[in-house]
């Protein structure tokens, strides 16, 4: 066999074995969404938001008497991330957001990346001015954390939905996945209400009975 045959040869291996290498990275990837993980952040899904850890935080909301928040938070102007930097570099955007995130949320809290660069920080207990101040907070601290992106380090600001349920009456009919729709529906409301302000703020969502 010849060098050139050699080197063709090596060349389509190295073809199959990438192929394969991606192939069993899709395969992962699925799995880790019906196991209800992201497999970029390693955070809870949205499919294990919304069958798991809502519910369970509506239902403890309700049967304690006490009210329920949700922040949604994105970063601002990932797209033009995006654009200088690719998809990698978006993605290290997303996977930085996350891990910062994850370094603020408190004890009881619950936190989710829900698609995209979105993520929701459950708030037991969270009024609506409570669920607020926790936004305040993030986005209050995130001025101080730089960001790995394509090589260089950016600062960002964030964007946030905030929404508060108080609990339904004692007695009365609630259908819990109703609420999670609508939960979430709010949420990316409030969120693109924000981003169209200009970002770098919270919007509040004022109707606290749903």
């Amino acid at each position: 066999m010849s060098e050139d045959q050699d080197l063709a040869t090596l060349q389509a291996e190295i073809s199959r074995l990438k192929d394969e290498n991606e192939k069993l990275r899709a395969s992962n990837r699925r799995w880790m969404r019906i196991a209800g993980t992201d497999s970029l952040t390693k955070l809870p899904n949205k499919v294990f938001f919304s069958t798991a850890l809502l519910p369970q935080a509506i239902s403890t909301a309700n049967a304690d008497g006490r009210p329920l928040g949700c922040v949604m938070v994105a970063p601002d102007r990932l797209g033009e991330y995006n654009q200088k930097f690719g998809r990698t570099g978006g993605d290290e955007i997303v996977k930085g957001v996350s891990e910062f995130l994850a370094e603020n949320v408190e004890d009881d809290e619950k936190l989710v990346h829900i698609d995209g660069a979105n993520f929701v920080l459950i708030v037991p207990q969270g009024d609506l001015t409570k669920t607020r101040r926790r936004g305040l907070t993030l986005r209050a601290r995130v001025l101080n954390r730089q960001f790995e992106c394509g090589g260089s380090q950016v600062s960002l600001t964030l964007s946030l939905g905030v929404v508060s349920r108080t609990p339904s009456p004692a007695g009365s009919s609630v259908v819990v996945k109703d609420i999670v729709d609508e939960f979430l529906r709010r949420l990316e409301a409030a969120l693109d209400q924000a981003k169209q302000m200009g970002g770098d703020r919270p919007f509040e969502d004022p109707e606290t009975e749903f």
